[in-house]
């Protein structure tokens, strides 16, 4: 059934939709499903976050900066050939993939090595889009020519900003959930000098994602001068769905997040995908001595004991959450941050009832009070400790101000 195994990467979803047709074998291009998810998610949590924003915006809630622009200049000669160069890499690239298919396809030349080499490509594909891209950029700044160019006062509203916000999530994001794997499990990085990518993009901690990501949204809201609170309240939403969508990359892949093994009989109307999963063909390959017979692919390992779909989980979970933060935010529109730490509960619920499924053998455990804690435990008491102080302080807050 093709919701009960793992597929690394996308091609191999579409090479085994199509019936493993000849014409559909794209697998030697490495879209992993992980990566893709992620920015899936991403792209939600961007859209909704814009969403939330211009409406906040809109009620004068979170302001904007005044700045200048020039408007009617004549297309710059000195962007052309940087265009030019980019877009003519890009597509000897990607219409090359076409010219060198069977190489590919047959393995006699590796993808990386086709990615990296400066021979391999389409010289005439890449003159193409290199003169389609610069002529639409000729012919878009000439529509806009103005006989002699004006300076022309704009705001710039958090909305705007959205760009910036997706690379600080990027790259907080990555660092800390690195950061405080590492914390957790070292070893997952004994190996780093020799595969960097793969050791920064495999095991990690959404927690550290979140408060690395979260600190980058602070020192940008502060230094854009945005109401923080509003700011905040606009984001969390949309947070926890990419959350979820990221956690169905984490299932489809089989990156080890899966749950303990589930020993019970599934129930007759219980559908398999939710009861447990063997996780055939996983990317990291657990268990090598279980090969799957008379399998041709890159992966063909499976878990000898089915294990509860973990990541499934977290996707229904953090659906439910995100509908109950959409559905509060216009009645907590004038109580900021309420919102936001009423997130801050609900994750710290819900990451700390998942730990109680999650197979995390081999990462270490603190002790209190005789009590051993994984990290993430720790972690999801304090968050939904600080949520509900700073929303009984904040309910208080406001209901102090309504009755002056």
């Amino acid at each position: 059934m093709i919701l009960l195994r793992c597929y690394p990467k996308i091609t191999d979803f579409i090479y085994e939709f199509f019936n493993h047709a000849p014409s559909a074998d794209y697998r030697f291009i490495p879209i992993f499903s992980y990566g893709f998810f992620v920015a899936c998610g991403f792209f939600a949590a961007a859209t909704l976050a814009v969403n939330e924003m211009r409406r906040r915006e809109s009620l004068g809630l979170l302001t904007g900066k005044d700045a200048e622009i020039i408007v009617g200049e004549a297309p710059s000669i000195t962007e052309v050939p940087i265009y030019f160069l980019v877009s003519f890499i890009v597509f000897f690239k990607l219409t090359g993939i076409i010219a060198y298919q069977p190489e590919l396809r047959s393995g006699v030349l590796n993808f990386k090595e086709y990615i990296s080499s400066f021979n391999l490509g389409s010289f005439v594909g890449g003159i193409m889009g290199a003169v389609a891209v610069c002529g639409y950029y000729y012919y878009a700044k000439n529509k806009e020519k103005l006989p002699t160019p004006e300076k022309k006062k704009i705001t710039i509203y958090p909305s705007d900003g959205i760009g910036d916000l997706v690379v600080i999530a990027a790259v907080m994001g990555v660092s800390g959930a690195n950061f405080f794997n590492y914390l957790e499990n070292p070893g997952d990085y004994a190996n780093f000098w020799q595969d960097p990518l793969g050791s920064m993009f495999s095991g990690l901690s959404v927690y550290g994602g979140l408060i690395f990501a979260g600190l980058g949204f602070g020192i940008y809201a502060y230094w854009k001068k945005f109401n923080i609170l509003h700011f905040f309240d606009s984001v969390a939403p949309g947070f926890i769905l990419a959350n979820g969508i990221g956690r169905i990359g984490c299932h489809v892949a089989g990156d080890g997040d899966w749950g303990l093994v589930n020993p019970y009989n599934k129930p007759s109307w219980f559908p398999q995908f939710l009861w447990s999963n063997d996780y055939a063909h996983n990317i990291i390959d657990a268990e090598p001595m279980n090969i799957i017979p008379n399998c041709a692919e890159e992966h063909c390992t499976y878990l000898s004991h089915a294990a509860y779909p973990t990541p499934l989980y977290e996707l229904l979970m953090c659906t439910f959450i995100f509908f109950v933060l959409w559905s509060l935010r216009k009645r907590y529109t004038y109580q900021p941050g309420i919102l936001f730490f009423i997130f801050m509960m609900l994750i710290g619920v819900q990451r700390f009832a998942i730990e109680q499924w999650r197979d995390v053998s081999g990462r270490d455990t603190y002790g209190f009070f005789g009590i051993q804690f994984r990290q993430s435990e720790i972690i999801s008491m304090v968050m939904f400790t600080i949520g509900a102080m700073a929303v009984a302080f904040l309910w208080r807050k406001y209901k102090l101000s309504a009755t002056k």
